[in-house]
Parts: structure tokens; C-alpha cells; sequence
């Protein structure tokens, strides 16, 4: 159990409706929904940070730290002590079993991340890469496991791990690492317009079709985008939402747009996957990995403010 999993007990224990957490984001019902709407909330658009315990509904707006929360939602004056006594006494809990299994895990540093070989001709071919594209992004192969490797760095290019991945298999290093704050590429994303895709190969394969200074593509390491991508992606003048053109993609792509969660000045615009021919299983493009490079800068001027339903996908309810 770790510090995440302490609030989401907490939160339990007070009665909020806790859908997931993810790294260091907890998304629930907004349990203080009735401050300004006057009823309970029927939406999971309530986000609390775990580090700082700040939290925040996006719908009706209420926003505030963990002990206001607790204060509001419990009518014992002590259960703020009782909540940061279980905190504590967790974490004295996972400090003396961690000292008897402490493992080191793998180096995170650039040397060792230096030691995966370039790419391999095939896998740059296979990809439709362009070499120096390929390696301007870092991505580079783990010639043991037969596996592309993606670096996992920070907004301000410090180097939190890598994401090693083949088919059907997917592994963070080290594991538990920090990818929910920051996005793929986001480091060298300099452009008015950002375009958001899932896997962090599709950076590399975009901009080794796409030459020009005006649109930056970034990856949030898969189908789930948190509010903290989202505040990145903000800064931004517009974004494209380039999600996989499956269910998932649809899914997550549906949620942003009703949530509002991403706010650039001039907008969000919806990839238009209709420009992709259909492939050897009958379908369009399941991303922009899958696109030839007349495909990808056709989708750049089709993209629009109509959020689309993807073939492979089953439409879903509003």
C-alpha cells in the first residue's frame, strides 16, 4: 500500500465515490457537489493531487486542500488527526517492510539509458521513420528483449525512466515511474499547436513526415490523459486530439471534450482518421503510427472542432 492508496481509504472512509487513481491523481465524484449546484454530482470529474492533497471539481468548480475536505465531510472535530495519524502510521508500516525487500531497482541516468543501440534499419523502416527524426526523440532498442525504447522525461528534460515495448508487451523502467505529469516529447515542443497521440512511437513517425514549425506532436504514454497533461497541453495556443481511432481512444477522447479539462486560447480540434486508407484487416488507421506520410499531413488539414466516431469503434451513449 502506498501514500495513494492511504487517501483513497481515507476518501472511502468519508463517503466519496473514488473511481481510479492513477500515479499521483485520484478521480472521484465530487462529493461537495451541492456547494454550487444544489445536488449531489451524477459525474467522476472530482481530481485531488496525492502529494499536496489540492483538489479540484471541474464541473461545478468547487476547489480546495485535503483538511477542508475532511472538515466538510466529517462532523468528528478530531477526524482531521485521525486521517494524518493513519497517513503516518502507514507510511512507518511500508518504511519497515521496504527495509527488509529494498531493491534499487535499475540506474535512471542518460549513461545508462545510452547503453540501448540504435535503432535497427528494420525497425526503422517497419516504423517509417526517419533515422535522425528517431533519434533527436531518444527512442532506441534493447537488443535482449527485442523492444523499442521510449525515454520518460520531464517537462524540463530530466530523465525520470524509459518505456520498453513490442508486441503485445509493455514495461516501465523503473517500475511505478512518474508518466501521468509529463508527456512524451513535451520537452522539445515549442510550436503554437500541439498534437496529442498515445504511444510515444507516433511522436517520431509524425514529425518524420510532418517538417514545419507549426505544429509540435507529444504522446501521454497511452489512453488515459491526466489533468496535469492536460494543464500542459494548455499551454498551448491550440491542440489536436490525435487518440488511437478505436474504442478506448473515442472513449478518453470523449471524456476531455465534455470535461473542458484542456483550455488552450485558441481551442481543441479533433484528427480526422477518414484521410487513412483502409488496411490489410478492412479498417482505417488505428493511429497516426499506421499512416503513410501523405495520410498524416492530409489529417493536418482535416482536422476540425467535430469530434468524429472511428469505425473500429462502438459508437458510445452521451
Amino acid at each position: 500500500m502506498d501514500r495513494t492508496d492511504d487517501l483513497v481509504d481515507v476518501l472511502g472512509s468519508l463517503g466519496v465515490d473514488v473511481r481510479s487513481s492513477h500515479g499521483d491523481e485520484i478521480n472521484a465524484r465530487c462529493p461537495v457537489h451541492h456547494w454550487a449546484k444544489g445536488r449531489e454530482s451524477t459525474r467522476y470529474t472530482f481530481y485531488m493531487n496525492v502529494d499536496s492533497g489540492l483538489w479540484h471539481c471541474f464541473t461545478c468548480g468547487a476547489r480546495g486542500n485535503l483538511s477542508m475536505l475532511i472538515s466538510e465531510l466529517s462532523p468528528d472535530p478530531a477526524a482531521l488527526w485521525k486521517v494524518q495519524s493513519h497517513i503516518i502510521a502507514s507510511g512507518l508500516r511500508r518504511l519497515e517492510a521496504d527495509e527488509a525487500v529494498y531493491d534499487p531497482g535499475p540506474n535512471v541516468d542518460w549513461v545508462t539509458f545510452g547503453q540501448f543501440a540504435p535503432l535497427p534499419k528494420s525497425m526503422i523502416e517497419y516504423r517509417m521513420f526517419d533515422p535522425e527524426v528517431a533519434d533527436r526523440y531518444g527512442v532506441r532498442w534493447d537488443a535482449e528483449r527485442k523492444a523499442t525504447v521510449a525515454p520518460i522525461v520531464s517537462p524540463l528534460g530530466e530523465l525520470r525512466g524509459w518505456q520498453a515495448k513490442k508486441a503485445g508487451w509493455v514495461r516501465n523502467y523503473p517500475e511505478g515511474v512518474n508518466k501521468s505529469t509529463t508527456l512524451f516529447g513535451i520537452e522539445r515542443a515549442f510550436t503554437p499547436t500541439a498534437i496529442l497521440v498515445e504511444s510515444p512511437l507516433d511522436v517520431p513517425r509524425f514529425h518524420s513526415a510532418y517538417k514545419g514549425l507549426e505544429y509540435s506532436c507529444v504522446s501521454s504514454f497511452g489512453a488515459n490523459v491526466s489533468v496535469a497533461q492536460c494543464r500542459l497541453l494548455s499551454k498551448f495556443d491550440s491542440v489536436i486530439l490525435a487518440l488511437d481511432n478505436d474504442e478506448a481512444g473515442y472513449k478518453e477522447t470523449t471524456r476531455l471534450r465534455k470535461l473542458g479539462i484542456i483550455q488552450p486560447r485558441k481551442g481543441v480540434r479533433y484528427w480526422n482518421y477518414n484521410s487513412s486508407k483502409a488496411n490489410h484487416i478492412g479498417s482505417q488507421a488505428k493511429d497516426i503510427g499506421e499512416m503513410d506520410s501523405d495520410e498524416i499531413l492530409e489529417g493536418l488539414d482535416l482536422a476540425s472542432k467535430v469530434q468524429l466516431v472511428p469505425r473500429r469503434a462502438t459508437p458510445l451513449p452521451d
